[in-house]
């Protein structure tokens, strides 16, 4: 399936050695294997990896169900997904409009657009998107949806190749799982936001609602609403997809996009200085 040639490495559970964000992205359902354990185990093989996969190929396994997702997490540096080879009973291939709808909304556009150009309702498009996610394993609104999972499916869409580091491991319970990572996109804001905007958009990136972002800040939902609404305003985008798509992927000359000023500015217009952000 993913990286034949890459080696197996069986961890034992191990201290977890950075912080690690927790994500509604995936469900664990294996007991007694719990989350902490496993992802300590995904970090631990990823930090050997030695192997690489083309976010495009990703796509294509997880779409034909050669593969399906067991977890999405993040730490301080860096997003990863967990999978798993084995196909499940009763697992079909993501297909026909399904696949359309799901990979153009996780591509970026919004489920409104994708409803009027596909002459469709909108509830049926939430629905297909929704149903098109559970397939893969995942459980989450696809606003929501994992950094790497968006790329993949655009890397899909666009035949655009990325190289997340890719290699297979045992986790404590003894299942051959693979791990998925790439550096998180929102690396490079730290010189742009204020440390509490940033927070809040690291959050947010991660897929947490603002409900949710708002109890573990000790504030307000309007709070970090007027926040992210702010950083949405100084960043030139519309939204956490626009975002995560402006930071993670490729500009048309092909060279990766830098989280900067240069480039978060909109065509045509001048350079947002740090300076100005701040004081803003």
């Amino acid at each position: 399936m993913i990286a034949p040639n890459a080696q197996v490495h069986v961890f034992e559970p191990a201290p977890v050695s950075s912080r690690t964000l927790p994500s509604p992205l995936a469900r664990i359902v294996d007991p007694p294997e719990t989350q902490e354990t496993l992802r300590a185990a995904a970090r631990k093989a990823d930090a050997q990896a030695t192997t690489h996969i083309s976010a495009s190929q990703l796509w294509r396994d997880l779409a034909r169900g050669a593969t399906r997702i067991v977890d999405g997490f993040f730490s301080e540096e860096r997003c990863y997904l967990v999978l798993t080879p084995k196909r499940e009973a009763g697992t079909a291939a993501l297909e026909g409009r399904r696949l359309d709808i799901l990979e153009t909304v996780l591509s970026g556009l919004p489920q409104k657009n994708v409803a009027y150009t596909r002459v469709l309702a909108p509830s049926t498009v939430a629905l297909n998107a929704r149903l098109g996610l559970e397939s893969l394993g995942v459980h989450c609104k696809p606003s929501r949806a994992h950094p790497l999972l968006m790329l993949a499916a655009r890397a899909g869409t666009e035949s655009k190749l990325m190289s997340p580091s890719c290699t297979t491991f045992t986790s404590p319970s003894g299942r051959e799982l693979c791990v998925i990572s790439v550096p998180r996109p929102d690396l490079g804001l730290s010189p742009l936001l204020p440390p509490a905007e940033l927070a809040v958009i690291r959050s947010l990136i991660e897929g947490l609602p603002y409900k949710e972002i708002a109890a573990r800040r000790g504030t307000s939902t309007r709070t970090i609403a007027n926040q992210i609404t702010a950083v949405f305003r100084r960043l030139h985008v519309s939204g956490r997809n626009e975002l995560v798509h402006r930071l993670f992927f490729e500009t048309p000359s092909g060279a990766p996009v830098r989280a900067n000023a240069e480039t978060l500015a909109p065509p045509g217009a001048a350079p947002v200085m740090h300076s100005a952000l701040r004081s803003a």
